[in-house]
C-alpha cells in the first residue's frame, strides 16, 4: 500500500534514525504510516482521582495490518516523566521506547520496536497500563479531558476508531462522554469515532432528550438553565433538520456543555460534545446567536469529527461546516446576519490590508500575527463554500456535498480531494475558482455602473452594465426588478471587466441589485493598491494579451509614482500591445526619466521613435532613432511576442523606414 514518510521534523527524525541504528534494528524495522491508518479498537478502564488529581487506567489495544507491508515499529501518543507513566506489554512481555532512559523524560511520541512484525492481515494485540499526575488543575468544579491516554499515533493524522470504557463517576460530577452506556456492561461505548473526550462538571443540572434514536444531552448550572433548554430543544431541531436533508447523523449521542463565561461562541470538545459559551449570560445575546451557534457545533460534528480535516489551515472542515448551519437557519426563517458577519470577518481582513492567502505553508502560518482564525479560516473558509455554491447552483453543490459525507465518512477530507469532487460532480474545470479564492489574496468588487430602460412598443429593454473593480475574476447574480414585482436573474460572463446584461420585461425598471441572495463576500468599493502590490501585478502581467489590466496598473503606477524604469519598461509594452498607444508613449517616457541603463535607455528610445512612427510624426521619429544609437552597446533586445529584435541594425532600417504594426524581423 501507499506510505507517507515520517515526516514530523528533520531533527526529530535524525534522531529517531539514530536511535533506530543504536538499537540494532534490521533495515526492514522502519517506522512507516499508511496512507490510512488501520481502525483500532480500544478496550479502556480508566479512574479519576479528582482529589488527588490523577488519571490512571489500563488498557486493551488491537488492530490488524491492512496494509501489504509489515509493521516492525508503532509510536504511542504519550510522554513519559515523573508526572506520567506508561507500561506496554505484547504477550505477556514489556516492552520499552527507543529511547528510554530511566528516570528520563521521554517526549511524545515514543516509539516501540515490536518484538515481531505485524505482518499483512495479522492482528496486533498491546496491553497498557497508564497514569497521568497532570491533566487534572487546580479547578475541580470542571474536569477536562481529551488526551487523556496512551493512543497509537500515525504521525499527526486524524484516524478513526472504536471504543469501549468503563468510568467511575466521581461522586457530585455529571459527565459528558464520547459513547452511549451499555448498562449490561458498564462500559461506553461507540461505533467509531475520531477523538475520545470525557467532561466531568459538578453540581450540574442535567436533561436529555432523544430525537430520531439519538441521545441529546445537556449539562448546566442553574444560572444557566434558561440558556441551556434553548440550546437543548434547538440541538434536537437541528439534528432532525440535518437528518432529513443529509440522511443520517454520525453517532447515536450528543452532550452539550458549558464553556467559558462571556458568550463567544463554542467549539467542538470532541467527538460527539460541543461547549456553548456564555450560557449564563443569556440575556448578553440574541435567540438568533443561541440557535446559530447550536447548529453552528452540531454541523461540525459532520465537519471535523465525522469527515476529518487534513489540512494545516482548517478552513474547509470550518467552512463546511458553516455551510450546514446556514442551512438550517434558512430552512427556519431566521436570516442571514451571522452568516453576513462571517463574512464580514474577512472583508474587513481585506480593508486591513492582510493576506487571506488560504494555502500557505505551515512554516508561514507560524509566522502570522494577525487573526487569521477569524479573518481566513472562518470567514473567508465559509466565503469560498458560499461562493462556489453560487458559481455550481445549489443542487450540484448539495450533490457535492453529499457525496463528501458519503465517501470521506471516517476518513481525511483535504482541499484538494474537495476539489477533485467539484470536478467530478460539476464537470467543470475549476482551476480559476480555486486558484484565485484559495491560493491567492485576490478579492471580488463589481459594481453597478449604468442602468437604461427603454420602451419598445409593447415592452421594455433594460440594460444593466457591471464593471468588475477588483482583482477576482467570476460570474457574479444581477437581479432586476420592475413595477408589475416581476424579476429577473442573469449571471455576468466571466473573462469581461464590463458586462452589459439585456433584459425584457412587460414594465420599467424598478431597481437592479448585485448578489442578491448574499452568497458572496464582495467589496463595495475596490481597494486602493499598496506600493508593493503595484509591482508584484506589474511583474505578473503576461507579455501579450493583459490589455484592460496593464491600463489599469499604468493609471495606478501614476498615481503611487512607480520609480522603476524596468517595470515602467514592461508597462510600455503591454499597452503597446493591448492597443493604448498614447499611455505606452507615457510609460516610455517614465523609463528615460527613471535613470535607466544606458541598454534600457536604448531600447526605450527606439519605443518611442515606433510610437511616433504610428502617430504619423516622422520628425519626432527620427530623433527618438537618432539619440537611441547614442546609448547603443551592440546589444540586442529580443521582443518574441512582436517577432522583433531592438539593434541597431534594426534602429537604422527604421531612419530609412517608419515603423508600421505587425512589422517582424525578415
Amino acid at each position: 500500500g501507499k506510505i507517507f514518510c515520517f515526516k514530523k521534523s528533520g531533527i526529530i527524525f535524525t534522531t529517531i534514525i539514530n536511535l533506530i541504528i543504536i538499537q540494532n534494528v534490521t533495515a526492514l524495522q522502519k517506522y512507516w504510516v499508511p496512507l490510512n491508518p488501520p481502525e483500532a479498537n480500544y478496550k479502556i478502564e480508566v479512574n479519576i482521582d479528582v482529589d488527588n488529581s490523577i488519571v490512571e487506567g489500563s488498557e486493551t489495544v488491537k488492530f490488524v495490518n491492512t496494509y501489504s507491508k509489515e509493521i516492525s515499529i508503532i509510536a504511542m501518543d504519550w510522554c513519559i516523566s515523573r508526572v506520567s507513566f506508561l507500561e506496554v506489554e505484547i504477550k505477556g512481555k514489556s516492552i520499552f521506547p527507543l529511547n528510554y532512559k530511566k528516570n528520563k523524560t521521554v517526549s511524545s511520541p515514543l516509539f516501540y520496536v515490536l518484538p515481531e512484525p505485524v505482518f499483512p492481515g495479522k492482528e496486533l494485540i498491546l496491553k497498557i497500563k497508564f497514569s497521568r499526575y497532570d491533566l487534572i488543575g487546580n479547578n475541580k468544579e470542571e474536569i477536562l479531558l481529551q488526551k487523556w491516554f496512551p493512543r497509537l499515533w500515525w504521525n499527526d493524522l486524524p484516524v478513526y476508531d472504536r471504543f469501549r470504557v468503563k468510568l467511575d463517576i466521581p461522586d457530585g460530577y455529571s459527565v459528558a462522554i464520547s459513547g452511549i452506556l451499555n448498562k449490561e456492561t458498564g462500559y461506553y461505548e461507540n461505533n467509531g469515532i475520531n477523538r475520545f473526550g470525557i467532561y466531568l462538571g459538578k453540581g450540574l443540572n442535567v436533561e436529555t432528550r432523544e430525537v430520531t434514536g439519538i441521545q441529546v444531552t445537556s449539562l448546566f448550572t442553574e444560572k444557566g438553565k434558561k440558556c441551556a433548554l434553548l440550546c437543548l430543544e434547538t440541538a434536537v431541531d437541528a439534528i432532525k433538520f440535518y437528518k432529513s436533508w443529509l440522511g443520517f447523523y454520525p453517532f447515536k449521542f450528543l452532550y452539550i456543555i458549558p464553556g467559558a463565561s462571556r458568550p463567544v461562541g463554542g467549539y467542538p470538545f470532541a467527538s460527539g460534545i460541543v461547549v456553548i459559551h456564555g450560557q449564563e449570560q443569556f440575556d448578553k445575546k440574541s435567540l438568533l446567536h443561541w440557535k446559530w451557534i447550536t447548529a453552528h457545533e452540531i454541523g461540525h460534528q459532520y465537519w471535523g469529527e465525522y469527515v476529518m480535516d487534513v489540512d494545516y489551515s482548517s478552513w474547509l472542515w470550518i467552512g463546511m461546516g458553516i455551510y450546514a448551519d446556514r442551512e438550517y437557519i434558512l430552512f427556519r426563517n431566521l436570516g442571514l446576519d451571522k452568516h453576513k458577519g462571517l463574512m464580514n470577518r474577512y472583508l474587513d481582513g481585506l480593508k486591513k490590508k492582510v493576506d487571506t492567502t488560504v494555502d500557505l505553508p505551515y512554516e508561514q502560518l507560524l509566522s502570522i500575527k494577525f487573526d487569521r482564525n477569524n479573518i481566513v479560516v472562518h470567514g473567508k473558509g465559509f466565503s469560498i463554500i458560499s461562493a462556489l455554491e453560487c458559481v455550481l447552483g445549489k443542487e450540484t453543490f448539495e450533490r457535492i456535498y453529499k457525496k463528501c459525507l458519503k465517501d470521506y465518512g471516517r476518513k481525511r477530507l483535504g482541499y484538494n480531494d474537495f476539489w477533485n469532487v467539484c470536478e467530478q460532480v460539476s464537470g467543470q474545470n475549476l482551476n480559476w475558482f480555486f486558484e484565485q479564492w484559495v491560493r491567492s489574496n485576490k478579492y471580488l468588487c463589481y459594481q453597478i455602473v449604468s442602468r437604461d430602460c427603454i420602451k419598445d412598443n409593447d415592452k421594455y429593454i433594460s440594460y444593466i452594465k457591471v464593471e468588475r473593480k477588483g482583482s477576482m475574476v467570476m460570474p457574479v447574480p444581477v437581479k432586476v426588478i420592475f413595477e408589475d414585482s416581476t424579476s429577473q436573474v442573469k449571471y455576468t460572463n466571466t473573462p469581461l471587466k464590463v458586462n452589459t446584461l439585456k433584459f425584457e420585461s412587460k414594465s420599467k425598471l424598478v431597481k437592479a441589485i448585485l448578489d442578491p441572495y448574499n452568497k458572496l463576500a464582495m467589496l463595495k468599493n475596490p481597494l486602493p493598491i499598496t506600493y508593493d502590490e503595484l509591482i508584484r501585478n506589474i511583474s505578473r502581467l503576461p507579455w501579450s494579451g493583459a490589455g484592460e489590466d496593464a491600463f489599469e496598473t499604468f493609471k495606478e503606477a501614476l498615481d503611487l509614482n512607480l520609480d522603476r524604469y524596468y517595470l515602467w519598461f514592461k508597462l510600455g509594452l503591454t499597452l503597446f500591445d493591448g492597443g493604448y498607444y498614447k499611455e505606452s508613449f507615457e510609460s516610455f517616457k517614465k523609463v528615460v526619466e527613471c535613470n535607466p541603463s544606458r541598454f534600457y535607455h536604448f531600447a526605450t528610445l527606439v519605443w518611442l521613435g515606433h510610437l511616433r512612427d504610428l502617430e504619423g510624426k516622422r520628425k519626432e521619429a527620427l530623433k527618438y532613432y537618432n539619440e537611441a544609437l547614442k546609448y547603443d552597446e551592440g546589444k540586442t533586445m529580443t521582443h518574441s511576442q512582436f517577432g522583433m529584435v531592438i539593434n541597431r541594425e534594426w534602429v537604422e532600417k527604421r531612419l530609412k523606414m517608419p515603423f508600421v504594426l505587425g512589422e517582424r524581423k525578415k
